[in-house]
């Protein structure tokens, strides 16, 4: 068995159908993609690749996570704080209480890597 895991951000495989939860949606229809492609064996770190229709929803975070976007067009404005514009390219880290708007313009695709302390 490998010890390297490749990620194919484009062919991931067969997604799992989610959105956020309603109470937290503020505009649109942000249902999302997830693939899950590894999982620590004691479930503290996962990573994956995920993708989001246009809308926006309030955003809880209680791990950390980090995300590169891949593709599409979103901006994230933390509570208080200024909003970044996520395009391709741009890498970012969500610390755990992090609270804010994920805004989706365009249908945003990222690989994520959580730790849950």
């Amino acid at each position: 068995m490998s010890t390297l895991l490749v990620i194919d951000a484009a062919n991931p495989g067969e997604p799992v159908l989610g959105a956020p939860l309603p109470e937290r949606i503020l505009a649109g229809n942000p249902s999302n993609m997830t693939w899950d492609l590894e999982k620590t064996p004691d479930g503290k770190v996962e990573s994956g690749v995920w993708e989001v229709a246009p809308g926006s929803w309030n955003v809880v975070k209680d791990c950390w996570e980090f995300m590169h976007i891949v593709s599409g067009h979103s901006e994230l404005t933390e509570d208080g704080g200024e909003t970044v514009v996520l395009k391709p390219g741009v890498s970012f880290v969500m610390r755990p209480g992090f609270r804010g708007v994920w805004t989706v313009i365009e249908p945003t695709r990222k690989i994520w890597i959580t730790y849950q302390a």
